[in-house]
């Protein structure tokens, strides 16, 4: 089984990829699934246009991975109380003809310093997803808040709640799957 994380976020030092970064290697941990990183950092701005001519070969490569792989991780952040821009421009690519989303499971995850949690990018995420025919799993919810408090820029996690959190999404995901497959 593959699982494959994508990033909401461009930023080096983002938040959201270390969450995907930790999580993804605790899921490796813990089972026999594969993962990976899908780079998005290459997709330009969507565009009928360019889509017109030829998909870009950065847009061709993250579909076919998104094509290869069991469950998608979305790590979104939240901006202004949605999800990213940079989200937003990956969704509205891969969910272009060729169609490689359909009936693709999904599980989104985020990070903030503030306190929400990511929660409104988080729903608002997970509607869109739905709405493409993708099955988004509701569980595990890993919405981590003050994640600047959390997690170390090292990825060395600072808390035993967070940390119990971890544990608990991955083996909760872990059974949720092994039950799917």
């Amino acid at each position: 089984m593959l699982i494959s994380g994508i990033c909401g976020s461009l930023r080096n030092e983002s938040w959201n990829k270390l969450l995907l970064k930790i999580f993804l290697e605790k899921i490796s941990d813990n089972s026999n699934f594969e993962t990976d990183v899908i780079d998005v950092s290459k997709f330009p701005l969507y565009n009928a246009d360019i889509e017109a001519k030829s998909l870009p070969e950065s847009v061709l490569s993250a579909k076919e991975k998104v094509k290869n792989s069991d469950l998608i991780i979305f790590a979104s952040p939240a901006y202004n109380s949605s999800i990213s821009g940079v989200m937003k421009n990956i969704v509205d690519w891969i969910s272009r003809p060729p169609k490689v989303i359909d009936d693709k499971y999904i599980l989104v995850i985020g990070a903030t310093p503030g306190l929400s949690g990511t929660l409104l990018g988080y729903t608002h995420l997970n509607h869109i997803l739905l709405s493409l025919g993708m099955n988004v799993l509701n569980q595990p919810r890993l919405l981590v808040s003050k994640v600047d408090k959390q997690i170390a820029p090292n990825g060395k996690i600072l808390t035993e709640e967070l940390s119990q959190l971890f544990d608990n999404s991955v083996n909760q995901l872990i059974k949720k799957l092994n039950n799917l497959y």
